[in-house]
């Protein structure tokens, strides 16, 4: 009887299974809410959702790096760090050296002032954005007055978020991943219950972003009490604003250099769907889109065994510990190598004939294209490995590579389009070959170099020191 207790009790204190679970909720929400939209909402109505949905999505997108700097400033303070460089990691600090706890709370400060910043700019860019887009169709919609109703909880819903984001931020940076995950489950599970209660009681439009605001109060609660109970006291005088002032300068370059990528990013992949729908039609959309899913959930899943341990590895190197660094990510990389391998191995035959027993018209890539594609995600999964561990280093000297990669993908996708017969293969194989140029064999070669090692030795030596 104990030993199950036991398997519960260290299960509950893993960040990877509630990572997991977070990703299960995740594919398990359209299976709930979308039965209950289609039902519930008039076609109006749900059309109305969705343009809401978008438009509060842009809460992420203006993030735009920092709530990686803060986590990564508070992990190297937590490390004994005692001072924050623009560039690079100063000096290892002497052996057993005490957290800097004035670093942390002035941190602090700054995230509170950071993000108060970036939550007005939320509202002065999605407010009026959003207001254009919901007034040209609020009036279709079933109840006009609740529709704007719904546009305001979603707009306050947008901004809060932005702004509550960086207590999450600091639990990563104090190591605290497993109550990090947790509480990301948690608010993730409250607001796909919300928001199929309310859905069931009549709410309506109202459903999703009044759930969503109960989830991020709970979470960002949860989130504050457990930052403050690790933290203790704190310091006699508050933080000077001037210095504040300093330290987010020192966050600016790598946080922007951050959020010009996930802005790339999101823009590539915009343009490959357009590209997409615009030459090849909806129903290759479709299925590009589908398979493309398929492997970004299994890349998810299996990335999640080194996402966990980056908070510990950010301290390792301030603490100039290289041999602990090696010793996680050799063992970590493999796992997260043979997990994904071992999802897509199952995915790409089960794939089809899921489909088909679910009597749905939907299809993906035949099979050899869905191995391509396969290739391609482990590649992209290894290269954001790398790329985060030369970002504990402080440093993001990949932005031109990777943003001239995203240009190359699209620039390449539309030659094979154009002038081969591959079809929707163009659209798998350019990204492929686009980052095997520079991107996919220099990076970890960069990483490792940091690490005092190879690439090889690191992955294939009997000892990774």
């Amino acid at each position: 009887m104990m030993q199950p207790l036991l398997l519960l009790r260290q299960a509950a204190q893993s960040a990877v299974i509630w990572s997991w679970g977070m990703n299960a909720l995740r594919l398990g929400s359209s299976l709930i809410l979308l039965p209950l939209l289609v039902s519930r909402l008039s076609t109006a109505d749900l059309g109305m959702h969705y343009v809401l949905l978008n438009v509060g999505a842009l809460a992420a997108v203006l993030d735009f790096g920092f709530s990686g700097a803060v986590w990564r400033a508070v992990a190297h303070a937590s490390a004994g760090g005692k001072e924050m460089l623009s560039f690079g990691v100063e000096e290892t600090p002497p052996e057993g050296s005490e957290p800097n706890r004035q670093l942390i709370w002035d941190m602090m400060a700054v995230a509170r002032r950071l993000y108060g910043g970036l939550a007005l700019v939320a509202l002065c860019l999605i407010g009026p954005v959003g207001t254009l887009l919901v007034n040209v169709g609020a009036q279709e919609t079933t109840a006009p007055g609740r529709t704007w109703l719904a546009w305001g909880a979603t707009l306050l819903l947008a901004v809060w978020e932005v702004y509550a984001g960086w207590w999450s931020a600091y639990l990563m940076g104090l190591n605290r991943v497993a109550t990090y995950a947790r509480l990301n489950f948690i608010a993730y599970l409250l607001k796909l219950a919300g928001s199929a209660a309310l859905l069931w009681l009549g709410v309506g439009l109202l459903s999703v972003p009044l759930a969503g605001l109960a989830a991020v109060l709970v979470q960002r609660t949860l989130a504050r009490r457990a930052c403050l109970a690790c933290l203790g006291a704190p310091p006699p005088t508050p933080t000077d604003p001037a210095l504040c002032r300093v330290l987010i300068g020192r966050l600016w370059p790598n946080a922007s250099r951050i959020g010009f990528l996930g802005v790339g990013s999101y823009l590539g992949g915009q343009a490959m769907a357009f590209l997409c729908l615009t030459t090849l039609g909806l129903a290759a959309n479709a299925q590009y889109g589908l398979s493309l899913q398929i492997m970004s959930v299994a890349q998810g899943m299996a990335v999640v065994w080194i996402q966990v341990k980056w908070p510990e590895i950010a301290r390792l190197r301030t603490q100039g510990d290289f041999a602990g660094i090696r010793s996680i990510l050799r063992r970590r990389l493999w796992l997260s190598v043979a997990s994904f391998v071992f999802l897509a191995a199952a995915a790409i035959p089960l794939a089809p004939p899921l489909l088909e027993w679910l009597h749905t018209d939907k299809v993906v890539l035949p099979a050899a294209w869905l191995c391509v594609m396969a290739v391609h995600t482990l590649l992209e999964l290894h290269l954001s490995v790398w790329g985060m561990l030369i970002y504990t280093d402080n440093r993001v000297a990949y932005l031109r590579p990777l943003l001239l990669a995203n240009g190359a993908t699209l620039v390449l996708a539309v030659v094979l389009i154009h002038f081969t017969r591959l079809g929707l293969g163009a659209l798998v194989l350019a990204p492929l070959l686009a980052g095997a140029v520079f991107n996919y064999w220099h990076w970890p070669r960069v990483g490792s170099a940091i690490l005092q090692t190879s690439w090889s030795k690191l992955l294939f030596a009997r000892r990774a020191d």
